[in-house]
This record gives structure tokens, sequence and C-alpha cells, in this order.
């Protein structure tokens, strides 16, 4: 894994830049789903929305305007934030360079860019409930009237905890399509070294239309190494309270997302998204989080330009 880890730190600029000036058409215009190369698609989300935030002693994150970036060229493209290289393709299947920021930080950082976008790649079915592995609540009160009353700890405001950064990742993206259904799978290493961790994230996706409306539904998981989820769950003795420092395992996380359009005329749709991230207990035991799951809910106009 070192090995793959230093070949994406230096050779992943020299790769990628070649291929920001292509402008070549892969397809005709108008034919069929394909993607004309050379064009930006660019289209923006007015509406209400919000990303629950797990962090303990934290609000949640609102969801006002959410862009869409995506530029298509003969080997390089944009999708929101990830940067890719095609390195072969054929009709059914396509392997990709990626590069792409982590996503764990927007917990920490408000205004963090990864807010700013819904990640769309990876997105997976929702686990068991299994609390969480909490610590247990303790009862209060006497005879028959006993109440439930979570213990008292010190709250993440009043700590001084180290700032967690996003960190940059990069690797290698392959994907299949069907008519029933698409494949995408992703692995994913920290080439800016902020916190030298792995992550594999694979997905399901299944996307149909009738007249105006489209449907997008897709299920997966994303698999991230001890170095990822010890540095933004993690909690050193510094940072600890009564409850002491806090180390684990590497973690897999559940996911399901649905997105709804509706075209209502050459510039606007309508669109409703929603998407559950389960955290297992090696997230959701952390005593910086006080729940197990991630939703995203967004209901809007989206104007494209």
């Amino acid at each position: 894994m070192t090995l793959i880890r230093q070949l994406f730190t230096t050779f992943l600029p020299a790769l990628v830049a070649p291929c920001l000036a292509a402008t070549a058409f892969a397809c005709e215009q108008g034919q069929g789903d394909c993607v004309e190369v050379g064009k930006w698609d660019v289209s923006v989300g007015l509406g209400v929305g919000v990303r629950t935030n797990p962090l303990a002693d934290s609000d949640d994150i609102p969801l006002f305007i959410v862009p869409q970036i995506n530029y298509q060229g003969e080997r390089f493209f944009i999708q929101n934030l990830d940067l890719g290289m095609i390195l072969w393709q054929s009709e059914t299947q396509q392997l990709n360079l990626l590069a792409t920021p982590s996503y764990d930080q927007v917990f920490f950082h408000r205004w963090s860019p990864s807010n700013f976008f819904i990640e769309g790649s990876t997105l997976a079915t929702a686990g068991k409930d299994t609390g969480g592995g909490k610590n247990p609540v303790v009862t209060e009160g006497d005879g028959g009237d006993r109440e439930l009353v979570a213990p008292e700890f010190m709250p993440l405001r009043e700590r001084d905890l180290r700032d967690r950064h996003m960190a940059g990742l990069a690797g290698i993206e392959y994907s299949w399509s069907s008519s029933l259904v698409d494949l995408q799978i992703q692995y994913l290493t920290d080439f800016t070294q902020i916190h030298s961790g792995e992550e594999l994230r694979i997905a399901l996706a299944k996307q149909w239309r009738y007249g105006k409306h489209q449907w997008l539904a897709s299920v997966g998981a994303n698999w991230q190494s001890r170095e990822v989820v010890n540095y933004y769950y993690g909690v050193s003795d510094a940072e600890a309270d009564e409850r002491g420092a806090y180390i684990t395992d590497a973690a897999l996380s559940p996911l399901l997302r649905l997105d709804w359009n509706y075209e209502l005329s050459a510039r606007w749709d309508l669109r409703v998204l929603a998407s559950y991230r389960f955290l297992p207990d090696e997230i959701s035991a952390s005593p910086l989080i006080n729940d197990n799951k991630v939703i995203t809910v967004f209901v809007g106009g989206v104007y494209h330009f």
C-alpha cells in the first residue's frame, strides 16, 4: 500500500496535467445519453436541505445552495470536486485515475468546500442499528419513576480539539454499466499525507426515466483504514475528558441514496434528494460522536446554465 501511495503522489500531477487541453468529441451532439466532450455542464440547486451532524455539541449543516459542475474532455473529466483521467474505456467499462477530497472533515468545519456539494459516487445500504456502541446511560430517581439520563461529560466546545483537515485522496476508479445496474469501485489513498490512510468505496446504482421524471437509486459502502478513522474520530490524551483517549480500528460505513428530478423546462428541474449513511461502532463509539447515522435531505429547484 505504501508503494501505491508513493506512485500516486509522484506521478498523478504529471499524468493529469496534459489532459486539461482535451477538447475533442466522443460522440455526435444529441446522440442518446452520451456525454459531449469538451463542454461544461453547470447547474445550481436552490432550496431547503440539511445534513445532520453526528458530532456532539454541533449544529446540523444547512443546505440552501447546491452547485453541480461537470466537464468531460477526451481523457480528462471534472465532477464537482472530483478530478479524473480516463486510462481505458470500452462500451460498458471504464478505468480512471481519480483525485477527490475526503468528506469526513465536513462535520468539523462548517465552511469546508465539501459542505457545498452533495457527494454522489459511493452510496450504500443502511446497516442494523446497534445503538452505536455508546456508553450505557445511568438511572436517577427513586421508586418506580426512574428516568434514563445520559452521563455528564465535558462539552466539545470546552475542549482543546486538534484541527481535522481535509485530505486529498487519489487512486483508481473502475466502473461497469449494464442495462440493469451500474457498478463503481474506487480505491483511494491519501497523497497529501494528512492522515496517510486509505479508502475503498463500492456502489451499485440504478437509473430510470419516465417522461419528465428521472430517478437514481444507489446502495454501497465505504471502507476506511484505521488511519482515516482515528484521524477524524480518535481522541488523544490531550483532547480527552473523563472517558479517556479513544483509538479504534478500520470501519465500514454502509450508505443509501435516492434522487428524483422532474423537468419543468429546458433550464429548470425540481429535485428531491435523500441519503443515509450508517456509522459503524468504530465511529459512533467515539466520545466525539453522539449519533450512529448521517442523514442528508434536499428539496428545491435546479437551474441549468
